[in-house]
């Protein structure tokens, strides 16, 4: 990838860097509030004492932790119904954080997603934090906003850490967070949130092994992969196939050919996708997108793995026009089933193994699906090969199914 020499919002860019589930589809649908108190039970261990989903039609439940911002209702844009939540941050802190009781509700079995829309900052973090039962075990879904800002983006919140023992048996509280994703920032943060859901977890979790850059390198992980009979999502700039040092067409056809997506994955050179007016953007996308399916390349060309992983609003509404799906960083696993409507599936640096390794675990935990992404494989900087085997080893022998962007949309 170019050297990025831009600075301040771009700095932490900079550093970040089929599913078996017995004939049941991988995304989810938008599926209505519960209505009564058998849709209210949770999938694992009788009936929650409060229904946990939320329209925030009303306010009532919910509160602004002490010195930790403010909240209040907002009605200009909502993401559904007449009202949503908006949470200020603390201007000691930044820092916004909403609370609900869930008075011992059971969670077992259970993923969540939410609806969010970042006002203030270009980048965020927002999480969930699960008390359960109090404080001291909590468990976290941390999820990394690299934009866009001002639009309506649907988190499926993937578990990223935990403090004590969480019991997910015995929920107390709900938390929502939101902060600047630079902790230097001079403003709070803002952001609405809308339509808090649950969905019945699978039992089994997932890995998707994304490759950008179209590096030839990414030909030799193909090799590898195929000895454990795993595919991946190949990430293509059409105007390096060919070059040294880049994929063939003849390489992303045999890739294809074993299962592999050959996706998108635009030339924005040494910019990024928001420096771009729209029409720049729009026939980026379109190009990208048109160029693999002349090659063949139909499935793979439904699934956008964004360049830099910077969206911008336009980016965002643009890529949804042509687009099934949308890869950005997000520095989390994704809950699953995943909801795909308004969302990004979120990625993290496959290259970190402790990191990649632990959240591969929480898939195979909790259900959910990790999307680690790779840029050379086997040379300095990058996964040596022996660390991207020792990967593929350690996936094989977790509770999680290989897939590719298209099993995930396709179930």
């Amino acid at each position: 990838m170019t050297r990025q020499t831009r600075q301040t919002r771009r700095t932490f860019l900079a550093t970040a860097g089929a599913v078996g589930f017995a004939g049941c589809s991988s995304i989810a649908g938008k599926a209505p509030l519960p209505t009564d108190e058998n849709q209210r039970k949770t999938r694992q261990g009788g009936a929650s004492s409060v229904p946990v989903p939320h329209d925030f039609e009303t306010l009532d439940e919910w509160q602004a932790v002490p010195r930790q911002g403010t909240l209040s209702k907002a009605t200009d844009d909502p993401y559904q119904g007449s009202q949503c939540a908006r949470v200020t941050g603390s201007d000691e802190t930044k820092e916004g954080h909403i609370v609900r009781s869930l008075s011992g509700a059971d969670l077992r079995g259970t993923n969540l997603s939410v609806a969010v829309k970042v006002t203030s900052h270009d980048f965020a973090k927002i999480a969930v934090q699960l008390h359960a039962p109090d404080g001291r075990n909590v468990l976290r879904l941390k999820r990394t906003l690299v934009g866009p800002k001002d639009r309506w983006v649907r988190l499926n919140l993937g578990v990223t850490a935990a403090t004590g023992s969480p019991d997910l048996a015995s929920v107390s509280d709900l938390r929502i967070v939101g902060r600047p994703v630079d902790t230097n920032a001079s403003a709070p943060i803002e952001f609405l949130v809308d339509d808090l859901r649950t969905v019945s977890r699978p039992k089994t979790g997932a890995v998707m092994f994304t490759f950008d850059d179209s590096h030839t390198t990414h030909y030799r992980a193909f090799e590898l992969m195929q000895k454990y009979d795993f595919a991946g999502v190949e990430a293509v700039i059409p105007e390096s196939i060919g070059h040294d040092d880049r994929l063939t067409e003849d390489q992303l056809s045999e890739m294809a050919d074993g299962g592999w997506d050959i996706s998108a994955h635009p030339d924005v050179q040494a910019r990024y996708f928001p420096d771009y007016s729209p029409e720049e953007q729009e026939d980026l996308l379109k190009g990208t997108q048109e160029y693999l399916q002349s090659r063949g390349f139909e499935d793979g060309a439904r699934h956008l793995l964004v360049p830099k992983n910077e969206v911008g609003p336009n980016t965002f509404d643009l890529a949804r026009k042509y687009y099934d799906t949308v890869f950005s960083f997000g520095a989390s696993p994704n809950a699953m089933p995943f909801e795909n409507e308004d969302a990004i599936v979120s990625r993290v640096n496959g290259k970190n193994l402790d990191v990649t390794k632990r959240y591969v675990d929480n898939a195979a935990e909790y259900g959910q699906l990790v999307v680690p992404l790779f840029h050379e494989v086997g040379t300095d900087g990058e996964i040596s090969e022996a660390d991207f085997e020792s990967l593929l080893q350690y996936v094989e022998k977790q509770d999680v199914n290989v897939i590719t962007a298209s099993q995930l949309i396709d179930g």
